[in-house]
């Protein structure tokens, strides 16, 4: 029996077997259109999305890349899919180079008669060297699998890569890079001594806060930094330019997963306590201590509510929804986002790497990023971008 299970015309019998059940059963998208949960509710409330809060005033977007290589047309891919969601008209575009070329590219519009900034950050080029080890196993000498190597190659050398980089002593730039920007995103500069010193000649606006997957634990640990070491003097500061910040998008939120990487039982014990100062925690915590009337160095009201949203891909290996904590105040909202990128066959399999990437190419995701949700049903815009990812399509 085993040498009958072993002849090749067994082996296309059961691919054409499997070809057949695929065709008859069909494939499936469960999450089309996506489902909205607010934790604690039974009917998700609605939210702004990017064109809600720069029809009103001026407005600040900072939008941080993921995991896996990306250029600098990664912001011109992300900026078309706006213009196609929302009327934004024309711009100016500007970038400014920083160590190894990582780049922040910046568009800027006028809606309704106010400025609409456009920021995003491209860190890739800092994690380039720490790969080149990597790839000198991408070679012909070893027999694999087509699926195997363009797995190898493209989500764990070139992607996954990226997260264990980050997590260690080479992911220090990066760190260091990304605080620098978040500082200048809320107005301020690092002082020589590492700190984030807000100028007050810089005016207050509005903010919206967009990463994709390694990029929403960079930006985290960005925010926290800040807050961390800021001295007494500056906290009153950043806690009113924290308080500016209204929309926080995670498109296959990682904090969770990454931050297991840093995990200690005595951070545990202070997350458990209500009693706790958290100020010294996650990117929940700081927000809530910013936002708190408890915090003495509070000195102005929040501009706003803050909602963070996460969209994830239950079939997304690397993307976690968010839960809320007891201590939150009343103005810290969550919203879950469960979306389909892909489709499942047979409810066995969807692929995993357009599981994980393909939330830029979503049109549920980038309409809801750009437009918000009404607390009815999330919209949707034809995509019309280059679609990407670990294996090359």
């Amino acid at each position: 029996m085993a040498s009958i299970l072993r002849h090749p015309l067994c082996g296309l019998f059961f691919a054409f077997i499997f070809g057949a059940a695929l065709l008859i059963s069909g494939c499936a998208t469960p999450y089309v259109p996506p489902k909205v949960e607010e934790p604690g509710l039974t009917k998700a409330s609605s939210f702004g999305g990017i064109m809600s809060f720069a029809e009103q005033e001026d407005l600040r977007v900072v939008w941080v890349h993921g995991m896996c290589t990306h250029k600098e047309d990664w912001a011109d891919n992300r900026h078309a899919l706006l213009q196609q969601a929302i009327p934004i008209g024309s711009s100016s575009r500007n970038t400014v180079y920083g160590p190894r070329r990582t780049a922040r590219v910046t568009f800027n519009h006028s809606v309704n008669g106010h400025s609409l900034e456009l920021r995003f950050l491209v860190w890739s080029p800092l994690a380039a060297d720490a790969k080149i080890a990597i790839g000198l196993d991408h070679n012909d000498e070893l027999k694999r699998a087509s699926l195997n190597r363009d797995l190898k190659n493209g989500l764990i050398d070139d992607c996954f890569s990226d997260a264990v980089i980050y997590t260690g002593a080479a992911g220090d730039p990066i760190r260091s890079w990304m605080r620098s920007e978040v500082c200048d995103a809320l107005g301020g500069n690092i002082s020589a001594a590492g700190r984030c010193v807000i100028d007050n000649s810089e005016p207050r606006r509005k903010t919206v806060l967009v990463a994709e997957s390694l990029g929403s634990k960079i930006l985290s640990d960005a925010i926290v930094a800040i807050w961390q070491t800021a001295p007494a003097s500056e906290q009153s500061r950043i806690a009113q330019r924290l308080g500016d910040v209204q929309m926080v998008f995670l498109l296959a939120n990682q904090i969770p997963l990454l931050n297991a990487a840093t995990y200690s039982p005595g951070a545990a014990r202070i997350a458990a306590d209500k009693s706790a100062d958290r100020a010294s925690g996650s990117l929940l915590d700081v927000f809530a201590s910013a936002r708190s009337r408890k915090n003495k160095a509070f000195v102005a009201e929040p501009s706003g509510s803050i909602r963070f949203v996460a969209f994830t891909d239950p079939n997304d290996l690397l993307s976690y929804r968010l839960f809320p904590k007891a201590y939150l105040p009343a103005d810290m909202k969550i919203t879950n986002v469960i979306v389909s990128n892909d489709q499942t066959y047979l409810g066995l399999l969807e692929r995993p790497d357009t599981a994980h990437c393909g939330y830029g190419w979503n049109p549920a995701v980038i309409a809801t990023v750009a437009q918000g949700y009404d607390g009815k049903r999330l919209g949707s815009i034809p995509v019309n971008v280059p679609h990407s990812c670990g294996l090359g399509g």
